[in-house]
């Protein structure tokens, strides 16, 4: 009967656990006619994320022959390095693009009205998605309970992970504090030598011209 009540219990903490680990996100963004608009998702290496969006109709009830046609927006998604990983037209229905972030940075999802007219884009962002694990289910016909377990273990690897690329980068920060400290010292220690080597010229100069009118 103990474990009985404690399998349930556990599993339902691990689904809350991943759960919690998944971040979301949704708001609508009015695009101004002929006009650009990008927004920007932080993600780490490695990183699963999915995209959602659709061009909101100004017409509640729109036929489905209609809803599938192009609305005249156009998104794009680029990478750090600013490389094109999709590209598409939009139409009233929901489109999907899910990914994974090679690279750590900002993720700009990007929307062009190509109408005279405003649009309006709902757009819903999920990140630290987990993966597939339904052919892992079958390979290791694995367990509800177990499943629960595999998927916390892989994310707690992520978020390990994710500390260690932080500890990198906060070092990363520290060096160059630390060399923009020593540069701002050296700066310092120079200024200082040349204004001691003015102020020297300026008494050697003075007291040449005193001597010269005869007034030392």
């Amino acid at each position: 009967a103990g474990l009985s009540m404690r399998g349930p219990r556990v599993w339902w903490s691990l689904g809350l656990l991943v759960l919690s680990l998944r971040s979301a996100v949704a708001l609508q963004v009015d695009l101004e006619p002929n006009s650009k608009r990008c927004l920007g998702e932080d993600m780490a290496e490695d990183a699963m994320g999915k995209f959602s969006f659709f061009v909101v109709p100004s017409s509640p009830a729109l036929p489905p022959e209609e809803s599938r046609k192009a609305a005249g927006v156009r998104v794009q998604i680029l990478a750090p390095s600013r490389s094109q990983l999709m590209a598409k037209d939009l139409t009233y229905d929901v489109s999907e693009f899910t990914f994974t972030a090679h690279n750590a940075g900002m993720h700009h999802i990007c929307f062009m009205n190509q109408k005279r007219e405003t649009k309006r884009v709902n757009l819903e962002i999920e990140t630290d998605l987990v993966k597939d694990y339904s052919e892992l289910v079958k390979q290791e016909h694995l367990k509800p309970l177990e499943l629960q377990f595999r998927k916390a273990e892989d994310k707690l690897k992520s978020i390990s992970h994710e500390m260690g690329k932080s500890r990198e980068r906060e070092a990363q920060l520290k060096q160059t504090s630390e060399t923009m400290s020593s540069r701002i010292q050296s700066f310092s220690l120079l200024s200082i030598t040349v204004l001691l080597v003015i102020s020297a010229w300026q008494m050697y100069y003075l007291k040449s011209f005193f001597r010269a009118k005869k007034l030392l």
